[in-house]
């Protein structure tokens, strides 16, 4: 064997042990999450009560929120479409229950939101503008805190009724730590959703993976979860909005197109509708509504004049499909686990979007009494 051939054979090999260092760097994190998970085991009942009291519990780290929900193909709607639709990565600093600081990771920067008891700035990195948001709607549109693990099961856990069946799911590894879960099977027939099911720790509660199943479904339509979790309190100037130099500020009262869809209509909504009443103070302006039924809850939206027209021109070039209504007209849009309905009353012109996990016979329920 010559010198030279000695030589490229000692850099073969130097070559081949760093790819495999490498690969097994890759691998580990995956060689972890395979890990069997062990987990004290919780009752379902007890572990649900433990994730509804943990509103108080601080923490920090990096989620990856993957949906699977199509919206409908509406104005204004490109932002949530992708949150829902689409891949998403988030930092999270909470200093519960003071503050809180969410970062939407994107390739060209990012979107802080920075909540407090005074209210909410949203810092875009991209634009160099920071905007106040002066009150804080209920009904208004998904923002990436709303995804995060204890805040998404502190939500959907707090619609299971009595009637609902809590199981006990196998242990996971998430971020690093087994964690035991609960399954709920909603009983009410008038929701799109089959199944959520959420895995917590079991000492405070704090939800670490959530994942929402919906009828017809293959596979969860909405997932989030930490991929690194840091249950220390995070410091308050990593949590604090300061203003730097050369970034704009503007202040709003209407913060996404719900909200300013609100503020332009008048159109008063029923205190109840399907059997289903409204929330009491859910917006800024009165005239937008949820309606409470668990699982089935939904909300209705007044879309003025000519964008409300838009909207159901837009609807029925989407193959919407129309619902049997008499008096007027009701086009049904779906996607996994969530159904949009856009109901025009000839009488005055008026348009109302309805948006919810509703089956299509709730749907069909909501337009004819908004039509009557």
């Amino acid at each position: 064997m010559t010198e030279q051939s000695m030589v490229r054979g000692a850099s073969r090999r130097r070559w081949l042990l760093v790819a495999t260092l490498a690969a097994a760097l890759c691998g580990a994190p995956f060689a972890f999450a395979a890990l069997p998970a062990r987990s004290a085991a919780v009752p379902p009942a007890a572990l649900r009560a433990r994730v509804l009291a943990s509103a108080r519990v601080p923490y920090q780290g990096l989620v990856e929120t993957r949906g699977a929900i199509a919206l409908p193909p509406l104005p204004g709607m490109a932002d949530t479409a992708a949150l829902l639709g689409a891949a998403s990565r988030v930092r999270v600093w909470d200093d519960a229950p003071r503050r809180s600081r969410v970062a939407l990771l994107a390739p060209t920067g990012e979107r802080d939101y920075y909540q407090d008891g005074r209210g909410l700035a949203i810092w875009d990195y991209e634009r160099a503008l920071r905007t106040t948001v002066v009150g804080d709607p209920a009904v208004r549109l998904p923002r990436p805190g709303d995804l995060l693990p204890p805040v998404l099961a502190r939500r959907l856990l707090g619609y299971a009724r009595p009637g609902d069946a809590l199981t006990a799911l196998a242990p996971r590894r998430v971020a690093g730590r087994g964690v035991p879960g609960v399954r709920v099977v909603p009983a009410d027939a008038g929701t799109t959703i089959a199944a959520v099911e959420v895995w917590a720790d079991p000492a405070d509660g704090l939800a670490l993976e959530v994942r929402v199943l919906a009828k017809g479904a293959r596979g969860p339509v909405l997932t989030t979860r930490f991929l690194d979790l840091d249950r220390a309190r995070p410091d308050a100037g990593t949590v604090t909005a300061r203003p730097a130099p050369g970034v704009a500020t503007v202040r709003v009262e209407t913060p996404d197109l719900i909200s300013r869809l609100a503020a332009r209509t008048t159109d008063p909504l029923p205190a109840a509708l399907a059997g289903r009443r409204a929330l009491p103070g859910t917006a800024s302006v009165a005239n937008v509504r949820a309606y409470q039924g668990g699982f089935s809850s939904f909300a209705v939206v007044p879309l003025p004049g000519r964008y409300g027209l838009h909207v159901l021109d837009t609807a029925r070039a989407a193959g919407a499909a129309p619902l049997g209504v008499t008096g007027g007209e009701a086009l049904l849009l779906r996607s996994a686990g969530l159904t949009a309905a856009i109901v025009h009353v000839p009488a005055g012109d008026r348009t109302f979007l309805v948006a919810g996990p509703v089956t299509d016979a709730l749907a069909a329920r909501v337009a004819r009494e908004l039509i009557s």
